[in-house]
C-alpha cells in the first residue's frame, strides 16, 4: 500500500521536483472555503472602491488667485507694443513681466492679443491673452478687459496652470497700465 504524505511534509521535502510536481498538481484547485473568502473580499473592496468614486469630487479644486500689475508701454511699432510691469503675486511674491503684444484692430474698441512673460523669484511663468481696449474718456483714460491662460513656466511654474479674466485702465497720455487679473491656478 502507498504511504500518503501531507502537503507540508511534501513541500518540505528535499527534492525540487517533488515541490514542482506537487504545485502543477494544484495550481489551479482552491477549496469552498477559499473561494468563498477570496470572493467575500473581493466584494469588499469593489464595494469600497465604489463608494469612494462616489464621494470623489468630479474635479480637484483651484485656489482663487488674485495678481495686481502696473506698468508701462516702452515701444510701439505699427500694430505691435511692448511693455514691462511690476507683478504683486499673492503665490509668488513681486516680479518683474515683460508683455510683446499686437493690436488686431486700428478702431476703437482696440482689441489685441499678447504674450506676458512673468519672472518671479521662484522661475518664471508665460501667459497668452486676448484684450479690449476702450476708447479715452475726457481725461485719456481707456477701459482694459481681457482673458488669458498659462502657457508654460520654469521652476515653480514649470506644471502651472490657470485661467483668468483681468481689468483696469490705460492712461493714453503717460502709457500708464494698472490692472487686476482674477482667476484659478495649480501647480
Amino acid at each position: 500500500m502507498p504511504t500518503h504524505h501531507s502537503t507540508a511534509d511534501q513541500l518540505s521535502s528535499k527534492r525540487p521536483e517533488t515541490r514542482r510536481r506537487l504545485f502543477a498538481r494544484t495550481a489551479g484547485r482552491l477549496s469552498r472555503g477559499s473561494a468563498a473568502a477570496l470572493g467575500t473580499i473581493g466584494l469588499i473592496i469593489a464595494s469600497g472602491l465604489a463608494a469612494g468614486a462616489l464621494a470623489a469630487p468630479d474635479k480637484p479644486t483651484k485656489p482663487m488667485v488674485i495678481e495686481h500689475l502696473t506698468g508701462a508701454r516702452i515701444s510701439l511699432h505699427g500694430a505691435a507694443f511692448e511693455s514691462v510691469y511690476k507683478v504683486l503675486s499673492p503665490t509668488s511674491g513681486t516680479g518683474a513681466a515683460i508683455q510683446d503684444g499686437t493690436f488686431t484692430t486700428t478702431t476703437f474698441p482696440l482689441t489685441g492679443k499678447d504674450t506676458f512673460t512673468n519672472y518671479f523669484a521662484d522661475g518664471t511663468l508665460k501667459t497668452a491673452n486676448t484684450f479690449t481696449l476702450s476708447s479715452p474718456d475726457a481725461n485719456g483714460i481707456g477701459n482694459l478687459t481681457g482673458n488669458g491662460k498659462c502657457t508654460g513656466g520654469t521652476g515653480a511654474h514649470k506644471h502651472e496652470r490657470c485661467a483668468y479674466t483681468f481689468s483696469g485702465t490705460y492712461d493714453y497720455n503717460t502709457t500708464l497700465t494698472k490692472f487686476t487679473s482674477t482667476g484659478t491656478d495649480t501647480r
